[in-house]
């Protein structure tokens, strides 16, 4: 099963998003920080990282352009899912090699699984 990784300072959000990938059979791990994040990154290697970008310790931009720049995860599909609407981020995080960005509360739930779904099948 592909392994995912939530960089996530939403213990709720963890939480709901761990019961969803679990029960549609994925290994999930998860991190309440930037820091803790990039160091589960190149310690367990995802299949795909999912980051928040509002985060206190390091924006999601930030775990975004970290992970690019090390070469030992760079090459790990990561897709911002956030609740922040606004078009320059989104150019920003698509510049820097995310996946996909996901603004949560404009889709529901079962959609935005689709949409990851959909990235481990191409």
């Amino acid at each position: 099963m592909p392994k995912i990784l939530l960089i996530e300072d939403d213990k709720d959000q963890i939480l709901m998003y761990q019961t969803k990938f679990e029960l549609s059979g994925y290994d999930f791990i998860a991190a309440e920080d930037g820091p803790k994040g990039l160091e589960l990154a190149e310690k367990e290697n995802p299949d795909m990282i999912l980051i928040d970008l509002l985060m206190d310790k390091m924006g999601g931009i930030e775990v975004l352009e970290h992970l690019k720049e090390n070469p030992k995860t760079k090459n790990i599909p990561a897709v911002i899912v956030t609740n922040l609407d606004k078009h320059e981020l989104a150019e920003k995080a698509m510049a820097l090699g995310a996946l996909d960005f996901i603004v949560k509360s404009k889709i529901p739930l079962r959609e935005m699984m689709a949409r990851i779904e959909a990235h481990f099948k191409k």
